[in-house]
């Protein structure tokens, strides 16, 4: 006789109602888990995973009080043994670097469809331990290997470009961070990347060799 199979207890966040209810419907559908419980904000989401110690949280990036990444960071400090998947609109570098550094299991995007994300949410489970490395789905190791293979040419990209222009005016990583919206450690990411772009070694090198090469306007000052 087969050993029987372990019930994935998931928590669904996502402040649209209808569809939280949606996905928890679906999600209650397959026999490999059960929804516990559902949220609509990072706090609600937080109180819950508390109390009600689920397997999986599945998130949503965009939440009314706080981002997806910062819940999930919060949610493996106060609940080291919930994994989280986070199921997102959007498909972005930035995102999908936030994400995997605040130690979300997984990344998928709603347009994936059910299929990936019940994969995710019961991969996470059966995987999830302190010393596992996060593993993200096929869409994010594609956009990975896309970031990549862009990084690689001359020109900065887009998000890069913005990091530098304010580098250039001095700005700290911090400061980057809070105005872009994304993580410290996703600018120093984009610093260093540019660096080597621009044969330089240090960021006030990098304003200076962004000016000459007409990538920021002159005058902008440099970085500290």
């Amino acid at each position: 006789m087969s050993a029987p199979t372990e019930i994935t207890e998931v928590l669904v966040v996502d402040d649209h109602e209808v569809v939280r209810a949606g996905v928890a419907a679906a999600l209650s559908r397959d026999e490999r888990m059960t929804v516990v419980a559902s949220a609509g904000d990072g706090r609600e989401a937080l109180a819950l995973c508390c109390e009600r110690r689920p397997d999986v949280a599945v998130i949503d990036m965009r939440l009314p009080d706080m981002a997806g990444h910062e819940l999930c960071r919060r949610i493996r400090e106060q609940c080291p043994d919930t994994a989280v998947v986070v199921l997102s609109t959007y498909l972005s570098e930035e995102a999908v670097r936030d994400c995997v550094v605040a130690g979300a299991a997984a990344y998928v995007t709603k347009a994936a469809g059910l299929t990936e994300l019940r994969t995710a949410i019961v991969d996470a489970h059966h995987r999830a331990d302190p010393g596992h490395r996060p593993c993200v789905s096929q869409i994010v190791r594609r956009l990975e290997q896309l970031v990549t293979d862009r990084g690689d040419s001359d020109a900065p990209t887009p998000a890069q470009s913005r990091v530098l222009a304010l580098a250039a005016q001095g700005l700290t990583y911090g400061q980057i961070a809070r105005d872009l919206r994304i993580s410290e450690s996703t600018v120093r990411f984009h610093i260093q990347k540019l660096k080597v772009k621009l044969g330089v070694r240090s960021r006030s090198e990098l304003a200076v060799a962004a000016v000459r090469a007409g990538l920021v306007e002159e005058g902008a000052g440099a970085a500290r």
